[in-house]
């Protein structure tokens, strides 16, 4: 009766087909990973772009409020209130613009 056996040695050529494939398998892997990072981190940006136009449009609101609020005769009864007075002639510091060495 014969027997049939496998080779028993090994052989090179399947070996390196069987690397090449799980090479192949792992690339796609890393690849459709990376994509999936690609596609959220667009979607973080739409998502950022989009709460950064509307705090925009809060902040224009609050300096038009604020201007209204400060803007007209208002800021002169404000500062009244407090105590203070316009200056009509302010006088400045004058800088002397004589270099101390070089006048020596």
């Amino acid at each position: 009766m014969t027997f049939i056996q496998p080779k028993k040695y090994f052989n090179i050529q399947n070996a390196v087909i069987a690397m090449l494939t799980l090479c192949v398998l792992g690339a796609t892997a890393l690849v459709i990973v990376e994509y999936n990072k690609t596609v959220n981190l667009n979607h973080n940006i739409l998502a950022a772009k989009t709460e950064l136009n509307s705090v925009g449009a809060e902040n224009t609101q609050l300096s038009n409020s604020v201007i209204a609020t400060l803007g007209g005769g208002q800021i002169g009864a404000l500062a009244a209130a407090d105590g203070l007075v316009a200056e009509n002639k302010p006088q400045y510091f004058s800088i002397n613009q004589q270099w101390p060495i070089a006048s020596q």
